[in-house]
């Protein structure tokens, strides 16, 4: 391919793209930064689970609402894996998402370390992820499990849109649904749901050897989910109602 045709070509990705990859970047530094601040400790305290779950939950509707328009508002790998999977969402995008996912957690938990300079010193450990009252496996069938309910919800709103049923309360749906797995599963394995979530205090803290549970977890949990929805539980479309002239008349023999 010519030089010329190659740069035509990537030029005219980012001008469909770009702003979508800008919306992924600042969704999901936003959500990094306003739901991990709800954990910082408290009088010297961890912070109780309801703060995340509330935070979190109220940050996605917050993203949902300023950003699905311009991107869906995925802000998470796992739901990228998803729209990839329900075939959404093409993999070239897709890739790009998850970079700029990757890249707005880190810059949204790194900004966070800067306004808070008192609470990341020494060897303390704020904002990760890590097994609570489980082990490591067992944390990540949480994850995988908690991350499935996430990804069905995604597919069938996605379904619902694809059938021309919009519905104004999805952002409220999709908070209330973030809060709830936050507070099934924060004491087993924290709750991450979001690799990106994970991967920003992995990367600016230090990686544990635990880290795998939520890559494994939540990516695994959306793949089996999402196949599941497309292949056994997504409605067949309805059949199309027959015409007047079609009907049999009473009067034939």
């Amino acid at each position: 391919m010519p030089a010329n045709e190659s740069s035509t070509g990537v030029a005219s990705f980012f001008r469909r793209w770009w702003r979508a990859l800008l919306a992924e970047l600042v969704a999901t530094a936003l959500l990094v930064l306003l739901g991990v601040a709800s954990l910082l400790p408290v009088n010297g305290a961890p912070a109780p689970l309801t703060h995340p779950a509330l935070a979190f939950g109220f940050v996605v509707v917050a993203n949902v609402e300023a950003f699905g328009p311009a991107s869906g508002a995925h802000m998470n790998p796992a739901v990228t894996l998803a729209a990839v999977l329900d075939r959404r969402l093409a993999l070239l995008p897709a890739v790009c998402y998850v970079l700029v996912q990757l890249l707005g957690a880190t810059l949204g938990f790194g900004l966070l370390m800067a306004l808070t300079p008192e609470t990341f010193v020494g060897d303390v450990i704020v904002g990760g992820n890590a097994p609570g009252s489980v082990g490591p496996v067992a944390a990540a069938a949480v994850e995988a499990l908690l991350t499935a309910v996430l990804a069905l919800l995604c597919c069938g709103v996605w379904r619902a849109h694809e059938q021309g049923k919009e519905d104004p309360a999805v952002s409220i749906k999709f908070g209330l649904t973030i809060a709830g797995l936050i507070y099934a599963g924060g004491v087993m394995s924290s709750a991450s749901l979001n690799p990106a979530r994970s991967f920003a205090p992995a990367v600016l803290q230090g990686f544990r050897a635990d880290h795998w549970v939520y890559w494994v977890g939540p990516l695994g949990g959306s793949a089996l989910a999402t196949l599941l929805h497309r292949h056994a539980l997504r409605p067949s479309p309805t059949a199309p109602l027959a015409q007047p002239e079609e009907l049999p008349l009473n009067d034939k023999p």
